[in-house]
């Protein structure tokens, strides 16, 4: 690698969501991730020149979401671990659906999510593969969610692209470390923002949950179906009273439990599991809703069955909707927040449950992302995934050259 490499953001540099990003050495062009920012409608990267290989962090879909479209274009090879192939898959797929139950158009069809399956190449952390004569990538575990991965791209310098990076070990999967790099590609989702010390958001969330029941409320979780509900299903496992589970995170928590590599503790999540009540019909809803606490889809509440709950619980003071992931604006869950409103299905209405947010965030925070920079000892940082990426750069303008590219922008490196 020389002054030859060039990249190339489609998306994703300056916002969270969309993100792509293209890199052409001498003699091969690469394309990490291809997403979409999920809204109704999404929005989506720059379609990207014609590519090599494609190298898939993780299956959110801000990653994943377009690989289906791209693959309909042109055959592509996507290089990604198993768990990160299989959960993208389903999460394309209902994506498709949802387009379809709402109303709008997205790029691509289920036949399309169909024919990428074929496309992805597994590969796991701790490995390595070549890439051609000049060449190799090796691939170290995010720390982010199950299967997420970083990429070393090794020649004649050392490049890591992060993804979406934790180096906070959670109750699901362990944090990631600092690889050595001369040029050092940073998600930045926190920057300027710290998050609180984990054991402590725990307990506090326990505490809300315990004072909810016991004024005979019913404490709604809204959760991510993507590793969010199999952690908050971690922390719930010892409370002394029924948890229930719904939404698309169970068939997401029986994907994982076959990948027990991947896991900090495949026995945990499966006794966690097991644990748990799991609604298979409208009449495990009306039990669900008899009880205490209940984890369900979608995280950002603007879809799933936690409208349907909260339709029913709209008007109960003594219950609670707890919010555990990042609220993008413009969702229901902001909504919530800001209004204490929530849009159920195309009417707006207000909301007397009492909602409270915990910071469960599976990314790290301002200081960790600093530190996990500095020890990467990089000349160049180009930092990504952020609308302010500002605080970032003062923080490590003495410690490398600090690039923040704009979307489209082709610059050298």
């Amino acid at each position: 690698m020389n002054s030859s490499m060039k990249c190339q953001f489609l998306g994703g540099s300056d916002e969270v969501g969309n993100l792509a990003m293209v890199l052409e050495l001498e003699d091969m062009r690469f394309l990490f991730d291809y997403g979409m920012s999920p809204g109704k409608p999404p929005t989506f990267p720059l379609p990207p020149p014609p590519i090599d290989l494609t190298f898939l962090t993780h299956s959110h879909l801000d990653h994943c979401g377009m690989i289906p479209w791209l693959c309909s274009q042109s055959d592509h090879r996507i290089i990604a671990t198993e768990p990160t192939a299989v959960v993208s898959n389903l999460l394309q797929k209902d994506t498709v659906k949802i387009a379809q139950m709402d109303g709008y158009s997205i790029p691509f069809t289920s036949a399309d999510v169909k024919e990428a399956e074929h496309s992805y190449v597994p590969v796991e952390p701790g490995k390595m593969r070549d890439l051609g004569e000049n060449y190799s990538v090796r691939f170290h575990s995010a720390g982010h969610i199950p299967g997420s991965l970083m990429f070393e791209l090794v020649g004649e310098k050392r490049l890591l692209f992060t993804g979406d990076l934790n180096v906070v070990d959670t109750r699901l999967v362990r944090g990631t470390k600092p690889v050595p790099c001369d040029m050092l590609f940073m998600e930045g989702t926190y920057a300027g923002r710290e998050h609180e010390n984990r054991q402590q958001i725990e307990r506090a969330f326990l505490e809300k949950i315990e004072e909810v029941v016991n004024r005979g409320g019913t404490v709604i979780i809204p959760a991510f179906a993507v590793a969010r509900s199999q952690e908050l299903l971690l922390v719930l496992k010892n409370v002394g009273y029924d948890v229930w589970f719904d939404g698309m995170g169970k068939k997401i928590s029986k994907l994982y439990l076959k990948y027990p590599k991947y896991l900090r503790s495949v026995d945990d999540l499966k006794k966690a599991f097991k644990k748990v009540n799991v609604v298979h019909s409208e009449h495990g809803r009306k039990m669900a809703m008899k009880g205490p606490v209940i984890i369900t889809s979608s995280g950002m509440m603007d879809g799933g069955p936690v409208l349907s709950y909260m339709n029913k619980l709209k008007n109960d003071r003594k219950s609670a909707v707890l919010l555990t992931g990042y609220q993008v604006e413009g969702t229901n869950s902001r909504l919530l927040i800001e209004k204490g409103r929530l849009n159920f299905y195309g009417v707006v209405e207000k909301v007397d449950c009492e909602v409270q947010y915990y910071d469960f965030s599976a990314h790290a925070g301002h200081s960790e992302l600093v530190e996990f920079a500095k020890q990467c000892k990089p000349e160049k940082i180009i930092l990504f995934h952020s609308a302010d990426r500002a605080p970032l750069v003062e923080s490590l303008k003495d410690t490398a050259e600090v690039l923040t590219p704009m979307k489209g922008e082709r610059f050298s490196l």
